[in-house]
């Protein structure tokens, strides 16, 4: 099963909940980290999976945004979706008692998100979880290979400082085709086309760039994006204009190159939005790669 890592800003809920009646209830499971003080996007996210069988893993303890500060300030505000959602708490590291004491007192019905290491007593502890998301390259192979109930994530999109920087391709992950290898890893994750870095928003776009997931079937079906990239005027004038050219680009790609990308939802906007000439703002077209990305994952691991 997939679990995307997302925050829960506008776009990425609404990503989620256009996804929830497209994609099987047994293929995803999303992972959602509160980070702004207006909870409503966030229940009626919640609600709309709920309705299609879909059950999200909530961070109750956010360690960032609005809600930063480690506590659990977001259980409460859920009380009518108790239930809806599996809470997950946040454990930054061995010595974070205030996290811990939190898992603890969801008695084992509550999923644990690990940060960073693990030491003996941690790992009793989190055992008791119905999911623990883990990052392989942060804890010793002997602490990863304890571990019961495992969902394996990374942090693989390599996020650029400027949009010009990106090249054409890149590697993301081989993690959807490998995490059954793995002993009691029950699923894998990640954080789509975004970082694990946070920022409330970016700066003035110079370049603007469009992100398109891909199975490369030529590199044993590593997952791959593609990055297409407007013309630089060294200006941050004419956003609708640069996001034309970028999707000018990505769809005389695609059309040259058929099957090579997973024909989703996702992509399909993007041909509705080349067809009207429409921009939507960079924050719709960010959420537009969000749910192919997410989609094209669940397309394959249905697949396979």
């Amino acid at each position: 099963m997939y679990f995307p890592i997302l925050k829960g800003k506008q776009n990425e809920l609404i990503a989620l909940r256009e996804l929830s009646s497209v994609i099987d209830a047994g293929l995803f499971k999303p992972v959602i980290e509160p980070v702004r003080e207006n909870i409503s996007p966030l229940k009626r996210t919640i609600q709309q999976l709920s309705g299609n069988r879909i059950v999200p893993l909530v961070v109750v303890n956010p360690s960032l945004g609005d809600y930063r500060g480690g506590v659990d300030v977001i259980s409460s505000m859920l009380g009518e979706e108790e239930g809806l959602y599996l809470p997950c708490v946040k454990i930054k590291s061995p010595q974070d008692s205030v996290a811990i004491e939190l898992f603890q007192s969801f008695a084992g019905q509550a999923a644990v998100f690990v940060e960073s290491s693990l030491d003996k007593a941690l790992i009793e502890v989190v055992n008791q979880s119905v999911y623990t998301l883990v990052n392989p390259a942060r804890v010793s192979s002997t602490a990863f290979s304890l571990l019961k109930n495992k969902v394996v994530y990374g942090d693989f999109f390599k996020k650029e400082m400027k949009n010009s920087d990106y090249t054409e391709d890149s590697l993301f992950s081989s993690l959807h085709t490998e995490f059954r290898s793995l002993e009691n890893a029950l699923g894998f994750g990640d954080f789509t086309i975004l970082s694990e870095d946070y920022s409330e928003s970016g700066g003035p776009a110079y370049v603007v760039a469009v992100h398109l997931s891909y199975i490369n079937r030529d590199e044993y079906d590593a997952m791959h994006v593609r990055h297409f990239a407007s013309y630089d005027d060294r200006t941050p004038t004419n956003p609708g204009g640069k996001f034309m050219d970028a999707l000018n680009k990505l769809v005389n790609y695609v059309g040259s190159n058929p099957g090579k990308f997973t024909r989703t939802q996702g992509l399909d906007e993007f041909f509705v939005l080349h067809s009207s000439r429409h921009y939507p703002g960079l924050g719709h077209v960010k959420k537009i790669s969000i749910k192919h990305h997410i989609e094209t994952t669940c397309a394959y691991i249905q697949e396979h």
